[in-house]
């Protein structure tokens, strides 16, 4: 019975990443959609179907995907630390959630391959156009994922009466 008790428990924080990670990335696409397709200068602006595309796109390419999968190990580390120090949920899961999907996404966006046409850069300095670029995206995708983990974890049965 204790086995099956901490498989569900598992599936259950599982199940919680999970749900995080896809409102996450929703937020992180529908922000490149927005800011690609309203935000441009000049008369031409791209439509809201290519918006979509290059957000999609770059979810991928441009590090966050990868950010959320090299996050697994570090918010298994937040999740038993909670467990152990029993801080307020609401301020500690999207504080940990906002620096982890920040610092982790602008890491991966620096390491990964540019296209020829971007000149070289450092890794430090590929880590600041990222922040520049995509902090604020990072931030808000990392509170509203640590903001779900918690809300699921407050919702979910812990065990199985």
């Amino acid at each position: 019975m204790v086995s099956n008790l901490r498989h569900f428990e598992l599936a259950r924080r599982v199940t919680g990443y999970a749900v995080s990670a896809i409102l996450a990335s929703l937020i992180y696409v529908v922000w490149l959609t927005v800011s690609t397709t309203f935000g441009g200068v000049g008369t031409t602006r791209p439509g809201l179907i290519f918006g979509f595309g290059f957000g999609l796109v770059f979810l991928f390419v441009g590090g966050f995907a990868l950010a959320l999968v090299l996050m697994i190990v570090p918010w298994a580390i937040a999740v038993w630390a909670h467990l152990k120090t029993r801080w307020d949920g609401r301020i500690y899961f999207p504080g940990v959630g906002a620096l982890l999907v920040f610092t982790l996404g602008c890491t991966t966006a620096s390491i990964l391959p540019k296209p020829f046409w971007i000149e070289d850069q450092t890794f430090l300095e590929g880590a600041m156009i990222a922040a520049e670029r995509q902090g604020v995206c990072m931030l808000l995708s990392g509170i509203a994922f640590g903001a779900c983990y918690w809300w699921l974890e407050r919702h979910i049965p812990s065990d199985i009466r």
